[in-house]
């Protein structure tokens, strides 16, 4: 049964907060990639491994550019990551970087190519053989970079809207051997470390719009709740706030017209800069700002064939309105964030149309609307569903006085339905 907390004024500023962010340079802009070979001359960094999967690798629209631009800092391109992160890609990665000799990866594409960037920083770290590491991190189902060791730099160049660069966290499947057990039985890990912030960020409009349009209309949900969930953090500073109100204010505008074809130029700014804003100060040292919805997600990415963004679009209604109605969060925020007037109206109410302007960018984006609508699943999995997504890490950033129990969670799921 839900409560109704009464809202803090907007006037309301913590007593103390922190923000330890560090983030790399951010280069946005058309033709934004020609400059990637100065940028990296300017940190000193001569010898580039572009980091990619197959499909980024083999489309000329997007490597011309990156090879252009690179000039003769492209040491070579390792074309292998996949949407499972396997360590072993990881380390047949660092093992091409070794060879290569090379300096800064150049990241290519979605979060996987980014998250495998990181693990190849993260085994180039150490001063041993990067098979060793890698087997030490399996036996151990645990991977961290070398204390007192130099992880290669990372420049990311995003093509997918999903937030996952301003970050310094990577997942990974901690495995050396893929087919020797199904991929929902491979030990997950999660990677983190400062030292893992790119330290450039290379946003140019032209390559988003070589990423296939399912793709890209999926990946921008993510992100997108990103900023929902910057905003009810229990790690939230009046920092990330406002970052995320203004990043929210423009997604709402431009993520609509990700349906176009083509995409209207100032849209596309809107869409790329609002991800940019809503990932910004997201992930730190100390504390990764996503929490309950990307837990949700979470509950999805074992046994059910449905891309992330999809889950997301389809959860994160019913997910805030649960957050909305049973936490003491900043309502206000909110409001401001998705243009909806507060003056003389019932919480209820703005909570309605608080959950609708986040429904209907979801629905603008053409994404399913109900977990019936996801192959494979059956409402009797929900109660197993409930419990992985209580345990997972991202609850520890849910609303500090949010209590959820599986009942609660299996009936969000039943909303979901």
């Amino acid at each position: 049964m839900s409560r109704t907390p009464v809202p803090r004024p907007m006037s309301d500023v913590p007593d103390t907060y922190a923000l330890d962010y560090q983030p790399g340079k951010i280069v946005y802009g058309a033709d934004a990639i020609a400059s990637i070979g100065d940028e990296l001359a300017e940190r000193d960094l001569e010898r580039a491994l572009v980091v990619c999967g197959r499909t980024v690798g083999s489309t000329d629209a997007v490597m011309d550019p990156v090879r252009d631009g690179l000039g003769d800092r492209l040491a070579g391109v390792f074309d292998e990551t996949t949407s499972e992160k396997y360590l072993s890609t990881a380390l047949e990665g660092a093992r091409h970087a070794q060879e290569l000799d090379a300096d800064v990866l150049v990241a290519v594409g979605g979060g996987s190519s980014l998250d495998t960037a990181k693990t190849i920083a993260a085994l180039a770290s150490y001063d041993r053989d990067p098979e060793a590491v890698a087997e030490d991190a399996v036996a151990a189902e645990s991977l961290s970079v070398a204390a007192s060791g130099d992880p290669l730099s990372i420049a990311a160049v995003p093509t997918t809207l999903a937030g996952a660069d301003l970050s310094v966290v990577a997942g990974l499947k901690l495995t050396l051997d893929p087919d020797e057990r199904p991929v929902g039985e491979v030990p997950s890990g999660g990677l983190s470390d400062g030292r893992l912030m790119p330290t450039l960020l290379c946003y140019d409009p032209e390559l988003f719009r070589t990423t296939p349009a399912g793709v890209l209309r999926a990946s921008a949900m993510n992100g997108f709740d990103k900023g929902v969930e910057l905003l009810y953090s229990r790690h939230a500073t009046p920092i990330t706030d406002g970052t995320a109100v203004r990043g929210l204010r423009l997604l709402q505008s431009g993520l609509p017209a990700l349906s176009e074809d083509p995409i209207p130029d100032d849209r596309l700014a809107e869409a790329v800069t609002g991800t940019v804003l809503v990932q910004y100060g997201l992930s730190t040292p100390d504390h990764y700002r996503a929490s309950i919805i990307h837990a949700f997600g979470h509950g999805f990415s074992r046994g059910y064939a449905a891309h992330q963004g999809e889950v997301h679009g389809i959860v994160a209604p019913h997910v805030l309105r649960y957050v909305l109605e049973n936490a003491d969060v900043r309502l206000d925020l909110f409001a401001e964030a998705f243009d909806v007037s507060t003056a003389g109206r019932d919480r209820a109410v703005v909570v309605d149309d608080v959950v609708e302007a986040v429904a209907s960018v979801r629905d603008g984006l053409g994404l399913p609307s109900q977990l019936r609508d996801i192959e494979g699943l059956a409402r009797d999995d929900f109660p197993g569903i409930a419990e992985v997504i209580l345990a997972d890490a991202f609850m520890d950033a849910a609303p500090a006085d949010l209590d959820p129990t599986a009942d609660e969670i299996v009936g969000v799921l039943e909303d979901a339905w």
